[in-house]
């Protein structure tokens, strides 16, 4: 777990100054998130889980 979680934060690093908490945290939470998402049937697939990990629930970042 500790490769891949190196491996996420080398994917969110090029972006650290654009990113709400540090990589080192989102790797964590995207690793929580998948594994948290595999522990049944997930009404998600990979590709909504990863967008709605990078977009947020909101479209177009907009917030009612």
């Amino acid at each position: 777990m500790a490769a891949t979680r190196e491996a996420l934060e080398g994917l969110f690093e090029p972006e650290r100054d654009s990113l709400r908490l540090a990589p080192e945290r989102l790797a964590e939470a995207f690793q929580f998130l998948t594994m948290a998402a595999g522990r049944g049937t997930s009404p998600l697939s990979s590709a909504e889980l990863v967008e709605l990990f990078l977009h947020g629930a909101f479209k177009d970042g907009a917030a009612g």
